[in-house]
């Protein structure tokens, strides 16, 4: 497929934002975190580590778990955000050597958008997040979105924020995460990133 101009464009910065961003966590967690203080609602994006306690709530959106999260994808007409950020290359890995990134699970359906939730955003790569939005929802402000990545993960928060910024008013942000969704015995399905405003993810396998 050939990709246009401006989608390849996007998804270049998208390429780069992600590069330049810190890793993804892993998806084997270590115990022993819910001791951890969440912290207050910033009133703006958060800048700092990606990684590491978030807040529990998000002003205009509406913070959901996995049992509501589960209902809603069985019901249908949800548009599934995924935002985490592209793998990156390990720095101590042999020049040459070969790298294959894990592949990239997500909840069935969900459009796979990197660089979407760092909070310095590049100007591009924000107008293709509000165009993906914009396809995905058919233009519906009142369209249900439900915007998440890893848990204790702060990309999903901003792009959330994001969101609600464009105009969302039904914007759902769900913190758990693939692994909070895939803990529950959920289905996941391996996908590529969205390649620009009207690409979608390819859904190559599940577990």
């Amino acid at each position: 497929m050939t990709i246009p101009g401006a989608c390849a464009g996007a998804l270049a910065a998208f390429i780069q934002v992600a590069a330049l961003s810190a890793m993804d966590p892993p998806t084997d967690h270590p115990a022993g975190t819910d001791n951890a203080v969440a912290p207050e609602e910033p009133a703006d994006y958060w800048t700092g580590p990606i990684n590491g306690p978030v807040p529990t709530t998000l002003a205009g959106a509406t913070v959901t778990d996995t049992q509501t999260l589960s209902s809603l994808v069985k019901d249908g007409n949800v548009v599934l955000v995924e935002v985490s950020n592209l793998p990156h290359r390990p720095e101590k890995l042999a020049a040459g050597a070969v790298w294959l990134p894990k592949p990239h699970q997500v909840i069935p359906g969900s459009l796979w958008i990197p660089g979407a939730g760092v909070g310095n955003i590049a100007p591009d790569v924000d107008a293709t997040y509000r165009d993906q939005l914009a396809h995905a929802t058919n233009n519906d402000l009142e369209r249900l979105i439900v915007v998440y990545c890893h848990e204790r993960c702060w990309l999903s928060w901003n792009a959330a924020k994001r969101a609600v910024r464009y105009g969302y008013r039904n914007v759902h942000w769900y913190p758990d995460g693939i692994e909070g969704w895939t803990a529950a015995g959920l289905k996941s399905v391996i996908a590529e990133p969205s390649v620009g405003p009207f690409g979608s993810p390819t859904a190559s396998g599940s577990q």
